[in-house]
């Protein structure tokens, strides 16, 4: 009876211990099975991109780099394959411009303009990796890309007024009036809101044709980046991108000087001083009709821009080292 309990008893340790090795093993199997189902499928990026920002426009020759502005966002990539991405950005900025840039120019400081504006954009863009991209450091790691897409972007121009109450010698030879109507002087300092203004005659009897321009317009991203895998998680990249558009007012500025009676009749003594600031700086008014800007082509933006990315799902599978 003693012999064959003792056996009854090493044959329930050998089980057990069976049973432990089978369970450490079938632990040990699902460990590496969901390290690879992490990265199984193509990966799902998220992070952030910063960087500066700048604008083509009539109120610069080409960029004005001190008008440079900083912008940031969140970016989010599928890597479709490993010659196409797909993105996802939301991007925050300012873009800016004014006359006082080219002191150098006749023109452009008679005419005394310049703007402010928030930029917000959402864009979906496809990158096309020009060597192909590899999701790990054991794969081509890092590529030159061309990305192109569509944007939405919501501006808003401002011009800060500054009130001046010296004779207007320029337009009135006996000194009289003043370069403001001390209406204005409330505004003095203030950032004022273009666009509902109709500083080119918007909506007027005579320019009833003349409709005020969306503050939510259309653009096309454009350019050029390269990024690269550091290591399975994270990719780090920089890129120069310019964003076409469909509007020729970011600035507030695209065709001729109207009538200050037509503007100020309809929009008030703000919109006429805001309509043409020579007489700011000691010039004659501009003749109804003169060019205030240029139709001819519509206004760009561009961003220069880092990006961070992690990837968080999906992915190549890994062998891992324990």
């Amino acid at each position: 009876m003693q012999k064959t309990a003792i056996f009854a008893i090493q044959q329930d340790m050998k089980s057990v211990k069976i049973f432990i090795a089978l369970l450490l093993a079938v632990a040990s199997i699902s460990q590496v099975e969901a390290q690879k189902r992490r990265f199984k499928g193509k990966p799902i990026e998220f992070g952030v991109t910063i960087g500066a920002a700048n604008y083509m426009g009539d109120l610069a020759k080409l960029v004005a780099l001190n008008e440079t502005q900083p912008m940031g966002g969140l970016i989010c990539r599928f890597n479709y394959s490993d010659f196409i991405t797909l993105r996802g950005t939301a991007v925050y900025s300012r873009l800016s411009g004014r006359d006082d840039n080219y002191s150098d120019d006749a023109f452009r400081s008679r005419r005394n303009l310049s703007f402010r504006t928030p930029l917000v954009e959402f864009s979906g863009t496809i990158e096309y990796n020009i060597f192909g991209f590899g999701e790990t450091t054991r794969a081509t790691p890092g590529s030159p890309f061309l990305f192109a897409g569509l944007g939405v972007f919501k501006f808003n121009p401002k011009a800060q007024f500054t009130y001046n109450s010296s004779p207007d010698l320029a337009n009135d030879n006996i000194g009289a009036t003043p370069v403001h109507h001390p209406d204005l002087a409330k505004f003095d300092g203030q950032w004022v809101e273009l666009q509902p203004l109709g500083t080119e005659g918007q909506e007027t009897t005579k320019f009833n044709d003349r409709k005020r321009y969306a503050l939510t317009q259309v653009s096309i991203p454009l350019g050029i980046g390269y990024k690269k895998q550091f290591d399975d998680f994270w990719a780090w990249g920089i890129e120069l991108g310019v964003r076409k558009t469909f509007t020729d007012y970011i600035d507030d500025v695209s065709l001729d000087y109207v009538d200050e009676q037509i503007v100020e009749g309809n929009n008030g003594r703000l919109a006429s001083a805001m309509r043409d600031r020579a007489a700011e700086k000691g010039y004659q008014d501009f003749d109804n009709g003169m060019s205030r800007g240029t139709s001819k082509s519509s206004d760009w933006y561009m961003f220069l821009n880092f990006t961070l990315t992690r990837k968080l799902i999906g992915g190549k599978q890994v062998c891992f080292q324990f």
